[in-house]
């Protein structure tokens, strides 16, 4: 009997050790798979939140998406609201969820946010760009360097920009500047990257200090 003891206890220690691998193996992540984005797609809903406008989308297939927006995308409901859209995301930083409505807070996350939305099909008339404007903002996104102006009546506008604006945030921030804009091919995936596909966008190619 005792001959037998190792050998029960070697096999019930194969037994634990199975079943150890196969419960880690099941437990484990398949890997880091990204959500997709969607890039077109009819605005169902429009919310200010705490930390950011909150988007519900649905796609072409039907499927129904949450999404974070800027705050400029809730103040233009009418606008957006049951129609077919073109979204332009951009990298932001927003309140962390650990925060629970309490502000001040120096918690917080990045996440992809809507920077634009373009009404599909809405006819022929096209976005008026600003020519001056007063920078508030400048963000190096996923696409395009994204600046943030202010024209003359007081509107808000958000525009793409070529890389190299970013570079020079220092020289604009805060100052009144004159803007040119030229045709860009501008990346057209459902997420940041290359795909081979690209749209035509209108961009600030160059800015100019207004004295």
């Amino acid at each position: 009997m005792k001959k037998f003891i190792p050998i029960i206890a070697s096999v019930a220690c194969s037994v634990i050790l199975t079943t150890s691998i196969h419960a880690a193996t099941e437990a484990a992540p398949t890997g880091n798979k990204k959500s997709v984005q969607p890039t077109t797609g009819t605005v169902k809903k429009l919310v200010t939140g705490d930390n950011a406008c909150y988007v519900t989308l649905v796609d072409d297939k039907g499927k129904r998406y949450n999404l974070s927006a800027n705050f400029s995308i809730c103040e233009q409901e009418k606008t957006y609201l049951n129609k077919k859209v073109r979204l332009t995301y951009k990298v932001g930083n927003v309140n962390s969820p650990e925060c629970q409505g309490r502000l001040p807070c120096n918690k917080t996350q990045r996440v992809s946010l809507i920077s634009k939305m373009d009404v599909i099909g809405a006819g022929t008339k096209t976005t008026t760009l600003p020519a001056l404007g007063t920078v508030k903002k400048i963000t190096n996104g996923d696409l395009l360097c994204y600046v943030s102006i202010v024209d003359d009546r007081g509107k808000q506008h958000e525009l793409g920009a070529d890389f190299g604006i970013c570079g020079q945030e220092k020289a604009y921030l805060n100052k009144k500047v004159r803007l040119t804009y030229g045709l860009a091919n501008v990346n057209d995936c459902q997420s940041a990257e290359p795909c081979g596909k690209t749209r035509q966008e209108q961009i600030i190619q160059n800015m100019e200090l207004v004295k």
